[in-house]
């Protein structure tokens, strides 16, 4: 008796490894329904069927379908922030740094989970405008390290007079092709978009004798 009380007390309670996996899974499960049906045609019953958890459980963490769906779009926000947070941009020269960032950006456009959920959100811009404008400011948020880095070559007198913020924000859209790039983005034209992008935004670095 005392095991079996035992082994109810662990099932009850799940380790923070075991929370983390059941909260993957129903990420996961909810991001292949609502890609496949949008959010009209998904209901929180498949999402625990799929998840392979109960339905308690899924509305104890959640409580409706808006809440799920507000937080997979936040979670595939979040999806590329690693890789931006990941480019090194000390010491270096910065096109090199710059090719990197562009990199990043481009990995993140082509990451199925941001893709996928980033045209979800245009489409469901009516329903929910506040999520709209949620996602933009996570967006921005991922893309900080390249801000900071611009302005700190802007203080050192390394960038010419620009708003740093908008000139990320530019430089990412060069990168994706905007509209283009939600509708189709081969390799070879996001190869083509960051040598545009690059191209574009070079004249604007100045070097060290350029400064004297």
């Amino acid at each position: 008796m005392m095991i079996a009380r035992h082994a109810s007390r662990r099932r009850g309670r799940p380790t923070a490894a075991e929370a983390q996996a059941r909260e993957q899974a129903i990420m996961e499960a909810a991001a292949a329904l609502f890609e496949q049906r949008g959010f009209a045609g998904v209901t929180m019953a498949e999402v625990a069927r799929r998840a392979r958890i109960s339905k308690t459980t899924l509305y104890a963490r959640y409580p409706d379908k808006p809440a799920l769906f507000r937080a997979i779009c936040s979670y595939a926000c979040r999806v590329p922030a690693h890789r931006f947070a990941a480019v090194e941009t000390e010491e270096r020269d910065p096109i090199d740094v710059l090719a990197d960032f562009a990199v990043a950006i481009a990995e993140a456009t082509a990451d199925p989970a941001a893709d996928r959920f980033l045209r979800l959100v245009i489409f469901e811009a009516g329903r929910f405008p506040e999520l709209a404008r949620q996602i933009l400011l996570e967006s921005r948020d991922v893309a900080a390290p390249l801000v900071l880095w611009l302005e700190g070559l802007a203080r050192e007198g390394r960038l010419a007079s620009h708003d740093p913020a908008l000139l990320a924000r530019q430089f990412g859209a060069l990168v994706t092709g905007g509209h283009d790039g939600l509708l189709q983005c081969s390799e070879r034209e996001s190869g083509e978009r960051i040598a545009s992008a690059m191209a574009l935004l070079r004249p604007l670095f100045r070097n060290e004798k350029d400064r004297k």
